[in-house]
């Protein structure tokens, strides 16, 4: 069974092993490059006093950020191999030729979902990996590692992310039994799922701190911090909607928008925001995983039972 796989698959474990090491080999390049510039400019902060150079100088990684970013669909390419992988033989008949040799149907079918997510693990921890120490350098001078794409692209995380894929197109191809069709359900629910889980759980893995801020002030909360929501309220602590609160007659003639601002402020109108800190960022990588990982386990156990107790 091992040689037969290793003969259906060979082509494509070749294409990863290829596109991996031209990936790693601009990752190291790039990414040697970049921390060299940027120590380069943190030296000529400290001398001059002035940081522009360090603010400007990831102009010139534009595209390489672009495909660090674009990293976050590896786990659909590892879902759509997994929905094909056994539908593909459901279809032409061809896992039926197998069972009636010396393979079981058990053993066929462990066999195709360990290769799957063999290859899932080892491909999606390299990618990780090399995202995340590539991009040690823009979360030194960005200072936020919930932002963006980088919680979804670096660690833990993108591991767990196509581990699940995979294990949902394994899923979907055991019941749909054509490789269009389960491609298709796959990448849907996967993004469905993906979307609901980073907007409406992410943010409640922990209980935001809430914090009372003045108007026309940062807040000065703590770097790295991930803000929730902001929202301007008045003095009894009611929220404000709108595009903002009508100026009191108390306020005079207003100059600008700081003077409106400040006169407001007076008057008891402040933000509430809501925010996650950086210290928490390992808490919400591991809680994540681990939502995946379990919904990964569950979904490798319907794509066995299913092909266990149906016909071919």
């Amino acid at each position: 069974m091992t040689w037969l796989l290793w003969r259906q698959h060979r082509l494509q474990m070749l294409l990863i092993g290829i596109a991996l090491a031209l990936f790693a080999v601009a990752v190291v390049v790039t990414g040697h490059d970049m921390a060299n510039v940027y120590n380069a400019a943190r030296s000529t902060c400290s001398a001059n006093g002035t940081c522009a150079l360090v603010v400007n100088f990831f102009s010139g990684y534009g595209a390489m950020l672009a495909a660090v970013q674009l990293t976050i669909a590896v786990p659909v390419l590892f879902g759509a191999f997994g929905a094909a992988l056994i539908s593909r033989e459901t279809e032409t008949a061809t896992n039926v030729l197998v069972w009636t040799q010396s393979v079981t149907r058990r053993r066929w079918v462990v066999a195709k979902v360990l290769t799957a997510l063999g290859i899932a693990l080892v491909t999606s921890a390299a990618v990780s990996a090399l995202v995340t120490w590539w991009s040690s350098t823009p979360n030194a001078l960005n200072a936020n590692r919930f932002g963006g794409s980088q919680f979804d692209t670096q660690n833990l995380a993108p591991i767990a992310f196509a581990l699940f894929a995979v294990a949902l197109g394994l899923a979907a191809g055991c019941i749909l039994r054509r490789p269009l069709p389960a491609i298709a359900a796959t990448v849907g629910i996967y993004a469905v799922v993906r979307v609901l889980v980073s907007v409406y759980a992410r943010p409640h893995w922990m209980t935001p701190i809430t914090r009372s801020v003045p108007l026309g002030q940062d807040g000065n909360l703590p770097s790295g911090s991930w803000t929730i929501s902001q929202t301007l309220v008045d003095r009894g602590g009611h929220a404000v909607n709108g595009p903002g609160p009508a100026l009191p007659s108390s306020c005079g003639a207003v100059i600008d928008k700081r003077t409106a601002g400040n006169c407001l402020s007076r008057l008891g109108y402040h933000f509430v925001v809501k925010y996650q800190p950086a210290s928490r960022y390992w808490h919400f990588q591991l809680a994540e995983s681990a939502l995946f990982l379990v919904l990964a386990a569950v979904l490798v156990g319907v794509a066995v039972v299913y092909t266990l107790r149906h016909d071919a």
